[in-house]
């Protein structure tokens, strides 16, 4: 009978202590996303600048450079695209992104910043959309930076929480 209390309790601590390491890993993931992202638009705006690019294939092309789920968001761009059937490129965008997002560790601020790109890409000319991609960059860019700030405040917390919680419902059980 001991035996089984101990194999539960140690159980129940490891079961918790995953738990909280998954949430931790949560905020580490949504800055590799997020570095992804500036690297995915970077590499856009030489397509369209140096290169000029069609969208589907510089879609395509950044897309096929990238880590999953972020180079997803751009293939998925690029195949509706080559099958528009006569939609506005900001529709398909928006509809890439959206289909996209919820497997991404990016929150509903990435999203919009995200989702903002469908307002300028394919209506306006070449310095223009530099122009934003400058600037869809800058706002990635801070996002990152309040991610790290909510990395340090956080995924310790979760870690600890994890392996407390599952040491307080072991006592609260024997």
């Amino acid at each position: 009978m001991l035996i089984l209390k101990i194999a539960g309790a140690v159980l129940i601590i490891f079961s918790t202590t995953g738990l909280g390491f998954a949430m931790a890993k949560k905020y580490r993931e949504r800055i590799k996303e997020l570095r992804q992202l500036q690297i995915a638009f970077q590499m856009l705006s030489s397509e369209i600048s140096y290169c000029a690019t069609p969208l589907p294939f510089a879609f395509n092309r950044v897309g096929q450079k990238l880590n999953e789920p972020v180079s997803d968001i751009f293939l998925n761009a690029a195949e509706l695209l080559e099958n528009s059937e006569g939609r506005e490129l900001g529709d398909m965008w928006r509809g890439a992104v959206n289909e996209i997002f919820p497997i991404t560790f990016l929150n509903t601020k990435d999203k919009q910043i995200l989702l903002s790109v469908s307002s300028f890409l394919g209506y306006s000319d070449q310095v223009h959309q530099e122009k934003q991609i400058k600037l869809i960059l800058h706002q990635l860019k801070q996002s990152e930076e309040e991610a790290w700030g909510t990395l340090h405040s956080n995924e310790r917390m979760w870690k600890y929480l994890g392996v407390l919680g599952g040491l307080m419902l072991v006592i609260l059980f024997s």
